[in-house]
């Protein structure tokens, strides 16, 4: 929809296999995800369909309309949607369709993001199942597409990435006392941090009851909360509630920005109730932390390995997280070991491992041929 700085470093990995890709975003600003990406230098032609919008103002029939404008221009031999849901993505892959071409879907949607109905699952397989391949995330997003019915040889595990050295080069710049462009976060000298868009799927207020009953128990870190969003004031309120002084709010930080507050965090926590996977779990593995993650984000299986990087627990139960909590910040735990083995499970999650994935991906399509349907 819009290009960000993680899209443009995997674009970028990509041309080193697939050295003739033309990228296509819907708008020059999306108000969703505020990038602030440069667009100079990318390495790649990109197509902005409306350079002047957000990606929320333009209607699906100009997203329609320009998308098969443009790929009756460029005139590719494949095409790579990022999901099914928007007018977009959809227009696309019909205009492969109709003219014979590849299509590759890129899905990171597992079974238990939201509740599901049985009407619109059986929509939702029809029409995944008229894309040549599906390239998923993991192992979770895998497992959802063939419940939609995709047969498995059609299924590919790419994995999630982000810019692995980026993230580790900086923080270990910041832990180091090495001179950055940016003056490193004063946070205090032990926290949990949460990097999230501040919104119920999120599930913060459990969070915050977590952390007072880790409070009440003899935790003694701080709880450092990075984003906004529709939750912000009444997160604010409970936390005055709590009355924890111990609970910092910081506002919503760059993709510059990110990597000096890992640097100063002990130990990253996502609690959400939904999450298809969870890249702030890759940004935090790659800087060194120790993770607490849901069970219910997508990449659990792939990231996190329990009593070795972290732990995992039951986003439902204020008490498990409480747990956990205490647990990895007691004074049995080696914090920079844990940070060492997620730095080593991020090794194989790398922007050159994702371009090749995807590639074969690529190759698999062409070599299928394109879906044969009825859809005009």
């Amino acid at each position: 929809m819009n290009l960000g700085p993680y899209h443009v470093a995997r674009l970028r990995a990509l041309t080193e296999v697939v050295p003739d890709i033309h990228a296509i975003e819907l708008a020059g600003e999306q108000r969703l995800y505020p990038w602030c990406s440069s667009r100079d230098e990318l390495g790649f032609p990109l197509t902005t369909l409306f350079p002047a919008s957000t990606c929320e103002a333009v209607s699906s029939r100009d997203q329609r309309n320009a998308v098969q404008e443009a790929l009756s221009r460029i005139d590719p031999g494949a095409v790579v949607v990022a999901g099914y849901r928007e007018a977009v993505m959809n227009a696309a892959a019909r205009w492969a369709r109709s003219r014979r071409r590849s299509t590759i879907l890129l899905s990171p949607t597992t079974y238990i993001d939201h509740p599901r109905k049985w009407w619109k699952e059986w929509a939702k397989g029809r029409l995944v199942r008229r894309y040549t391949v599906i390239a998923v995330t993991g192992e979770r997003a895998a497992d959802y597409v063939e419940r939609l019915g995709c047969a498995k040889e059609s299924v590919f595990q790419v994995g999630n990435v982000i810019d692995n050295a980026y993230f580790s080069r900086v923080a270990d710049a910041i832990r180091n006392n090495v001179a950055t462009e940016q003056a490193a976060p004063n946070l205090p000298s032990a926290c949990f941090i949460v990097v999230s868009r501040l919104s119920p799927e999120k599930n913060l207020p459990r969070l915050l009851e977590a952390f007072a009953a880790y409070g009440k128990r003899g935790g003694a870190w701080h709880l450092v909360l990075l984003g906004s969003g529709p939750q912000e004031e009444e997160l604010r309120a409970m936390a005055r509630g709590l009355s924890m002084s111990a609970i910092h709010f910081l506002g919503w930080k760059s993709y510059e920005e990110l990597p000096h507050y890992y640097a100063r965090a002990s130990c990253l926590v996502l609690p959400s109730i939904s999450e298809t996977w969870g890249l702030v779990v890759n940004e935090a593995m790659a800087c060194g932390l120790p993770v607490l993650v849901s069970q219910n984000c997508g990449c659990v299986p792939e990231l996190c390995r329990s009593g070795e990087n972290g732990y995992t627990f039951d986003p439902t139960s204020v008490e498990e997280l409480t747990e956990v909590m205490l647990r990895i910040s007691s004074s049995k735990h080696d914090l920079w070991a844990f940070g060492q083995a997620s730095r080593a499970i991020m090794a194989s999650f790398t922007l050159q491992t994702w371009a090749l994935r995807l590639k074969e991906c690529i190759v698999a399509a062409e070599r299928r041929g394109p879906r044969v349907t009825t859809e005009l």
